[in-house]
């Protein structure tokens, strides 16, 4: 396992005892170095998967096994940047291995070609461009010749450090320097990036999976008679070679990743002569534990005494680095022992208060939800929804697949009252944790008092119906299904669904009411219905948005209104037609809920809005005429601008009052806010049109370190202005930032300042984006350009 880049490798005994040594930079490292290394991890990884160890060196010896298939591989840039993505045992470390041979084969016909580099980002400490020139130094010099560079495991250190890792990555492929490096990465799918860097990892034929588990000693013809579910696991290298061990032992074949990794770590207990299962079990967890820690090493005196650490290596599943360290040959290995060890322990208090730690433990996370019970379940997930409920929803997610067959089993034999239980208890612990705004959650249905959900579960395949509650006692329950949509409103369904679930997994209903929780505030987000009372730059856009639509207003456009006017046609719409306009009035530019109508009759009876001629006025700079086919040619540069700082300054106040208000427990895990205080940088283009054509403003937008927030916006003078690379921060001066923070990558996008709530937009197209990054939206925001990475 390479170290900073690079290793010097001596095997002996058995291939659980490998050590290690680092070389450090001053060091020369010869290729045939590099690729006993590369050698050496593939042999690990396929001993650790059950393959004898004889077998495994055979596989490593062929160079074509778990190499990138041809189309794959013709997709693959001379330079740039290119994220292999695949799930846990698809393979795709081994080809990106078989990637770093290649590199090598090509220095060694070639003295001058680019170097090649192979590194675990769980090892990366800092910049990730630093440490691959400092093990490129080992084999020449990297300015003049540049870097073949493999980087496995991208979602190890946690996905936000990651997503680090690949924003450096892709800064340094950016510049002069940089555009002569190729950088492949590795990475499960969950990551953000351009879908022009992503690489799918072909999953496996069930023929090439049926020959894999033949030539291990398994029946590949026995595969075609796997239900689906089965067939699709075996689709993955590492699941088809557990699955032919299990086959040559007459037993059967699981249903789910979990269930598969189940089987193997049991085999391998079961070898182990010099401890007990259980005590050996403990071991792999208290090592397990720390590794996450530490970032995949650990100190063997840590973990137990030398008899205990023989026991670790007899197991197969972990390996000795250097004289002093261990490790998990396969890094699920480790994710998979700490879902365990959180199982049997709980979730420590210092892993849930600390937001770096917990990003570390997040795959262990989702490991124990999907392998844990019901309770054991509940467990893990209680102090996480009080602390840090954001986290929460993305384990869930990760956990449990969602795109799942009816009719496979078997499946757990669930009471209808059990099932609704389970669920009505999942989805208050959800609502209680995103309080306030998980409380309203239904309101798009008319309804922010609790509810009750009556479900029931045949087979995999759930019905669930979400009623109005009426005291402790809801009629509905009592009325058959096909019924109840011609019910009385008070006793028809506000929701209902059906479909095949992943029954399998005890923690399904966690996963059933995020979706419901996840669906409710995508709408509630789509319809900006968090009303904020004390935030003027959010009450400024309000108060002008009813004046144009109670006043029916079009043009001029910008032009000063009445206040009166507006006043009394709110009034006259608040109490002369004896209801109060709401939210889902269709077709009408200004709609509200009736404690906000009252707030803004309270504002426009004040006067504070209006000047001294009683006019509101627009809350942003306006152009200096109105006329021409288009409004833009009625800005100049210096007033655009200045509208745009305006409007920002604007958005950051109301999205900042959003997150305070109503999701103030995801304060330090939602992107943009975990990220202040920052700097707001925005560069903007404004190209000089005439009457016949039209060429939009464009603007880059990036946050910036910053110790005080701030909004900025320059002018630049040409297009190509905007994709000049950002002034690197000056070292040391760097403020601490949430690793939850957005990453600051510029993104172009065209400004949205025209509206006459671009504010109001901005504030909730970043929050509806934030929450989805969590999955606690269903989808993104779907109309508002951002403008942030």
């Amino acid at each position: 396992m390479a170290i900073g880049g690079s290793a010097g490798v001596a095997v002996s005994g058995h291939g659980n005892t490998v050590f290690v040594g680092q070389l450090w930079p001053d060091e020369r490292v010869t290729l045939d170095d590099l690729s006993a290394a590369g050698r050496t991890r593939m042999v690990q990884r396929w001993h650790a998967a059950g393959v004898p160890i004889a077998v495994a060196a055979e596989f490593a010896d062929s160079s074509q096994l778990g190499a990138l298939s041809t189309a794959v591989a013709a997709t693959l840039p001379e330079t740039g940047v290119v994220v292999l993505e695949g799930g846990f045992g698809a393979g795709k470390s081994l080809a990106a291995e078989r990637q770093h041979q290649q590199d090598i084969a090509a220095v060694r016909a070639d003295a001058q070609a680019p170097i090649p580099v192979h590194l675990a980002a769980q090892h990366i400490p800092g910049n990730v461009i630093d440490a691959a020139t400092r093990a490129a130094r080992a084999l020449g010099d990297p300015a003049a010749r540049g870097v073949a560079l493999v980087v496995d495991g991208l979602d190890e250190p946690g996905p936000i450090r990651g997503k680090e890792l690949l924003d450096q990555a892709l800064s340094w492929a950016a510049s002069a320097t940089g555009g002569r490096w190729r950088i492949l990465v590795t990475a499960r799918p969950g990551l953000e990036m351009d879908a022009k860097l992503r690489r799918v990892m072909p999953e496996l034929a069930e023929e090439e999976a049926a020959a894999l588990m033949d030539r291990l000693g398994g029946s590949g013809l026995a595969v075609r008679s796997q239900s689906s579910m089965v067939r699709s696991v075996l689709r993955r290298p590492l699941f088809a070679i557990i699955g032919a061990q299990l086959q040559r032992d007459h037993e059967r074949l699981p249903n789910s990743p979990v269930a598969f990794l189940d089987a193997l770590v049991t085999r391998a207990l079961r070898d182990v002569e010099s401890v007990q299962e259980e005590r050996a079990e403990r071991l792999l967890q208290r090592l397990a534990a720390a590794c996450v820690n530490t970032g995949g090493l650990a100190a063997a005196a840590d973990v137990g005494s030398p008899g205990e650490v023989r026991a670790l290596l007899g197991t197969r599943l972990v390996v000795r680095l250097g004289d002093r360290h261990l490790a998990f040959a396969l890094p699920v290995l480790e994710q998979y022992f700490a879902g365990q060890a959180l199982l049997a322990g709980g979730v420590l208090t210092k892993v849930v208060q600390s937001v770096e730690l917990l990003d570390r433990w997040r795959y262990g996370l989702a490991m124990a939800i999907a392998s844990g019970g019901w309770e054991s379940v509940g467990t893990v997930l209680d102090p996480l929804l009080r602390a840090q409920p954001g986290v929460a929803a993305w384990a869930v997610h990760e956990a449990i697949p969602r795109d799942v067959s009816e009719g496979e089993g078997p499946w757990p034999d669930l009471p209808a009252n059990v099932v609704s239980q389970r669920l009505q208890t999942t989805l208050e612990a959800w609502q209680r944790t995103l309080s306030p705004a998980g409380d309203r959650i239904f309101l798009y249905a008319g309804w922010t008092s609790p509810v009750t959900v009556d479900a029931s579960l045949e087979g995999n395949r759930l019905g669930l119906h979400i009623l109005r509650r009426d005291g402790d006692h809801t009629s509905g329950l009592a009325i058959p299904v096909a019924h109840r949509w011609a019910e009385p409103r008070g006793i028809r369904p506000m929701t209902a669904s059906a479909g095949p679930i992943a029954a399998d997994y005890a923690a399904w209903p966690w996963q059933q009411t995020l979706g419901v929780l996840a669906s409710g505030l995508h709408t509630l987000c789509e319809r900006k219905d968090f009303d904020l009372t004390d935030c003027d730059a959010y009450t400024k856009e309000r108060l002008w948005l009813a004046g144009e639509g109670l006043l029916g207003r079009t043009s001029p456009r910008f032009a000063p209104i009445r206040a009166d006017d507006v006043h009394q046609a709110l009034r006259q719409r608040l109490y002369s037609r004896g209801s109060l306009p709401v939210r889902s009035s269709y077709g009408r530019q200004f709609t509200a809920w009736r404690a906000e109508l009252l707030r803004i009759d309270e504002e426009l009876a004040s006067g504070r809005w209006a000047d001294a001629n009683g006019m509101l006025h627009h809350p942003y700079a306006v152009p200096g005429q109105t006329d021409g086919p288009h409004t833009h040619e009625a800005w100049e540069a210096q007033q655009f601008r200045l509208r745009t700082e305006q409007v920002l300054t604007a958005a950051v106040e109301i999205y900042t009052a959003l997150v305070d208000t109503w999701f103030p427990h995801l304060k330090h895990v939602l992107g943009l806010s975990s990220a202040t205080p920052a700097a707001l940088v925005a560069d903007l283009y404004c190209p000089r049109g005439d009457s016949d054509s039209y060429e939009p403003p464009l603007m880059r937008l990036s946050l910036r370190p910053s110790p005080r927030g701030s909004v900025t916006v320059r002018l630049v003078p040409s297009e190509d202005d905007l994709y000049a690379p950002v002034p690197p921060v000056p070292p040391g001066n760097e403020p601490a930032r949430s690793p939850w923070a957005r990453p600051s990558t510029p993104v172009l996008s065209e400004p949205e300042i025209l509206d006459d709530a671009p504010a109001i937009n901005y504030a909730y197209a970043w929050l509806h984006e934030d929450l989805h990054r969590l999955h606690l939206t269903d989808s993104g925001p779907r109309t508002t350009n951002t403008g942030l990475p």
